[in-house]
């Protein structure tokens, strides 16, 4: 039980502090907002999430791998009186906000801290006579046991509105045993604490001979009038720097939004989306990668790395199918991507653990992640429109923690996965940089640039039932919001500051001067292409069983065969003198070469990973795949 209350807080300040945030917000109706464990309210604060092995010092920030943020959801069926009143309810727990149809939940049996209710019913799904479900995720590389019911939960409205809550009949997968893979060469486990909380909605999946009975959280709350559409907006923000996490029911914040939004038509109940290309590139300031870029910025992307599924579902020639999931941690892109960018990182990949970790002795290690150095993704949306998504090295500047490594350790959150081994994610290290959301009345996924740290006032809308695309901030958001966690950014404010500065006749002389000396470089620059790669590809294969995940669809992988991939680069402006810095080089010729590990270390090999799961479900029924969540 929980009687919660921030730092002593006296009740007249919390009714103005509610009713502040009741101003700020009160256009957007029909929006319901999630907290996030690191939210200091008149609700609870981060220290109530010390109970967690991997509570970060009382912040509400999680580990082992992050730190990261999490969405909070109340175990139980409890009411709010009032929103004066502080919460007296069930355990708070986090969850991460996925686009699935089943919330996942560990019980207190498996070390977890939900305990199925007396109220709790029949199962709603069912695998022939056997309602024991083993489920395991590649690449969360989680294995899990357990049973589906139906359940109470409680949904928290961190608004000022009322109602204050949702009471959910929730579908659960109660799961009795849940462990993670570690990467290292004994495939040591360890007991995840963070449950996945579902927002997608059944009726869109094909779970092909089984039943369905739940409803989706969602569309009881729609019904329930407490959002007006089933849909959501999410942006995750960043912990380590401080700023909040998102995620509007019914409805987005247009601050969380830069630039052009792209939209993909939903596959299969699923978000699918279309990625064309991965590129190097810096916003502004000097370049401190290891090796120098091609123009703006060079492309990690490999031609055979691609097959040709997401040309099969709609995408252009040469996209890959990829998933925007909440649920794991990392960057999971087709092999050999990591691999290449990090020739031209201060990282090295460290076989004990199975991630890259960056070099933080290295003299350039300090410059690149607080300079305006970015991995840069390119999607290609239902319009045909190229859309870039910019993931600043910042943000890819996480730590892994016990039980992982003995001691905090800073790593690249990227994973090389073998398209004959796995399927493709874009996990929590994206989503910090990105917004992520879904119209489920127009079966629509959205995706755009998040912006940073320096975000600007909160700007809440309504997602209604015919949007078909989102309100957003100009594309100058982008640079606006970083320019204060980038010291090389606030250089290039100053020095812009100064030169409004009147000018004496022999600086003008010189600006002249410098200007031809640019247009010449510029006019002998060489600009190359990435070269066309094809070849035999692996022929179209079946689908030998029906893998099943926390979606319930069945795996991909194989459908169609794989084709050449021309690369996508939309190479920046640069200016003039920039480009006359510039060096030329190929991607293949990059100075720094890996000795510490084989041109794509890391990547996934599932059947060395289907052995390790083998050692934990001997006596089990046939373990079925989640790769979609």
């Amino acid at each position: 039980m929980f009687a919660l209350n921030v730092h002593g807080q006296r009740p007249w300040l919390a009714a103005a502090t509610l009713a502040l945030s009741y101003l700020r917000l009160v256009d957007a109706a029909d929006v319901f907002q999630v907290p996030f464990t690191t939210d200091i309210s008149y609700t609870f604060d981060g220290s109530q999430f010390d109970y967690l092995k991997f509570s970060i010092n009382g912040t509400g920030q999680i580990g082992p791998d992050g730190p990261w943020q999490a969405a909070v959801i109340m175990l139980g069926s409890y009411q709010r009186v009032s929103l004066l009143e502080q919460w007296v309810g069930g355990l708070l727990v986090p969850m991460w906000p996925t686009g699935s149809v089943i919330t996942q939940l560990l019980t207190t049996e498996g070390g977890g801290y939900y305990n199925k209710s007396a109220n709790a019913t029949r199962p709603w799904i069912e695998f022939g006579d056997n309602n024991e479900m083993v489920l395991s995720d590649y690449n969360a590389r989680e294995l899990s046991t357990g049973q589906g019911i139906l359940d109470m939960v409680t949904m928290i409205n961190a608004r000022a509105e009322q109602p204050g809550y949702a009471n959910i009949n929730a579908t659960i997968y109660a799961m009795n045993t849940s462990r993670i893979l570690m990467r290292d060469p004994l495939n040591t486990t360890y007991t995840p604490e963070v449950g996945n909380l579902a927002l997608g909605r059944p009726a869109d999946v094909d779970l092909q001979n089984t039943t369905f009975v739940g409803t989706s959280i969602i569309e009881q709350m729609k019904s329930q009038g407490v959002v007006k559409t089933n849909s959501f907006g999410l942006h995750l923000g960043s912990a380590p720097l401080n700023q909040k996490g998102s995620l509007l029911l019914g409805g987005y914040d247009e601050s969380r939004v830069v630039g052009t939004v792209a939209a993909f038509e939903m596959q299969l109940g699923v978000p699918f989306i279309f990625l064309l290309d991965v590129f190097l590139g810096v916003e502004t300031g000097a370049k401190h990668f290891t090796a120098p870029l091609v123009d703006a910025g060079s492309s990690i992307w490999q031609g055979d790395a691609v097959d040709d599924a997401g040309e099969h579902f709609g995408g252009k020639k040469g996209s890959v199918l990829i998933l925007p999931n909440p649920a794991v941690p990392g960057l999971h892109l087709p092999d050999p991507t990591c691999a290449n960018a990090a020739r031209y990182l201060p990282v090295h990949f460290d076989n004990a653990t199975g991630y890259w970790l960056w070099d933080t002795t290295d003299p350039g290690y300090a410059p690149l992640i607080n300079s305006g150095a970015y991995m840069s993704f390119v999607f290609s949306d239902m319009d045909a429109r190229n859309v870039t998504i910019k993931i600043p090295m910042t943000l890819l500047n996480l730590t892994l923690d016990q039980p992982i490594v003995q001691m905090p350790t800073p790593y690249f959150p990227c994973h090389d996965v073998d398209k004959n081994n796995g399927y493709w994610e874009l996990g929590r290290a994206f989503l910090q940089g990105s917004f992520f959301g879904i119209n489920y009345e127009q079966n629509l996924t959205f995706l755009a640039q998040a912006p940073g740290p320096a975000m600007g006032q909160s700007l809440v809308h309504t997602i209604q039932a015919e949007n078909r695309t989102l309100k957003s901030q100009p594309d100058s958001a982008f640079l606006d919001s970083w320019r204060a966690s980038w010291p090389s950014a606030e250089a290039v404010v100053a020095d812009q500051n100064n030169s409004k500065k009147p000018l004496s006749g022999g600086a003008i002389a010189g600006i002249v001067v410098g200007a031809v000396a640019g247009l010449s470089a510029v006019a002998i620059l060489v600009f190359l292409c990435r070269r066309r790669r094809s070849g035999p590809r692996r022929g179209t294969a079946e689908m030998s069983e029906l893998q099943v995940n926390s979606g319930g669809h069945k795996d991909i992988k194989g459908l169609a065969e794989v084709d050449t991939h021309t690369g996508v680069h939309e190479a920046a402006e640069a200016g003039l003198q920039e480009a006359a810095d510039t060096a030329v080089l190929e991607l293949d010729s990059p100075d720094k070469t890996l000795n510490e590990a084989p041109a794509s270390p890391g990547v996934y090999e599932l059947e060395s990973f289907e052995k390790a799961l083998a050692r934990h479900t001997e006596s089990s029924p046939p373990v079925h795949e989640m790769p979609i969540r």
